[in-house]
């Protein structure tokens, strides 16, 4: 297998792909601050599929809903606004790239499982800091659920050139944004984050994205982003199995810079663990 260029890319010739309408509407809704449960509900309401996918997460063990949700509007007033905004992107993104799924070689639903839980335990490392982040718990769980979304915009543009990437990454043994970035001359963490500015999201969201595998100075300079690059590693090591590098993943001195102690970092990968087998994709 080449390891030489496949399709060198450059920023201004991507298709940066636009969110689903009802996706957007509802961010417009909750960013507008005037639309009700009732709003809501019914504009996820007029995309079955994606209904049915919101409420199949809302229903899952992350959320722990004492009744099961069984139409949008209880889905709405349960979780409430923010939460369910969150729902509504990550089942619209899943959604737009379920084409994506049958391709051979590629094993999207490993990567969405990874994604949607670094984002669970970004969000959970989030909500025990004692430093100010600048971003909310449910900010950070955006964080973390798209920091690989550039991994599947390039398998969607690039086809086998991309599959050619991963399987040279995988022979040499060596992380799959050097080989990128080698190989294609951009690598998913600025794919990701050229996604994110397209879209609007917040320039933290945008910096955790594009910085979640360094380099290092800029994980030590930023709490958000170190959160969002550790919860990464922790979930990485925890899905291979690697339980005592998980334990290892918050050492003292970024456990401090992100306001963390011991008993935290233990929690996260219990946390990790339990979430595991539980993640709806």
């Amino acid at each position: 297998m080449s390891t030489e260029p496949a399709k060198r890319l450059r920023p201004d010739r991507l298709r940066l792909p636009t969110l689903p309408i009802v996706v957007q509407k509802v961010q417009s809704l909750v960013a507008e601050g005037v639309a009700g449960t009732r709003e809501i509900a019914a504009v996820v309401a007029t995309d079955a599929p994606l209904a049915a996918r919101v409420l199949k997460i809302a229903n899952s063990a992350f959320y722990g809903l004492r009744e099961r949700c069984i139409s949008t509007s209880q889905a709405c007033n349960v979780l409430g606004l923010r939460v369910l905004e969150n729902v509504v992107l990550q089942a619209g993104v899943l959604q737009q790239y379920d084409h994506l799924r049958r391709h051979p070689g590629f094993d999207l639903a490993e990567l969405w499982r990874h994604s949607i839980l670094t984002a669970q335990v970004s969000s959970f490392l989030a909500s025990r800091s004692r430093v100010a982040l600048e971003l909310k718990p449910d900010e950070l769980y955006v964080c973390g659920l798209l920091h690989d979304i550039g991994q599947v915009i390039l398998l969607d543009q690039l086809g086998d050139d991309y599959l050619d990437v991963v399987g040279a990454a995988k022979l040499l043994d060596q992380p799959l944004h050097q080989i990128e970035a080698r190989m294609l001359g951009m690598d998913h963490n600025q794919v990701g984050a050229l996604v994110a500015e397209y879209w609007h999201l917040p320039p933290q969201i945008v910096e955790a994205i594009r910085y979640h595998h360094g380099p290092r100075e800029r994980i030590q300079a930023d709490p958000v982003v170190s959160l969002v690059a550790h919860a990464n590693l922790l979930v990485s090591r925890v899905m291979a199995g690697e339980m005592e590098a998980a334990q290892r993943t918050l050492d003292p001195a970024t456990a401090k810079f992100l306001g963390l102690d011991d008993e935290d970092a233990a929690r996260a990968v219990e946390y990790t663990s339990l979430a595991l087998p539980q993640v709806e994709t």
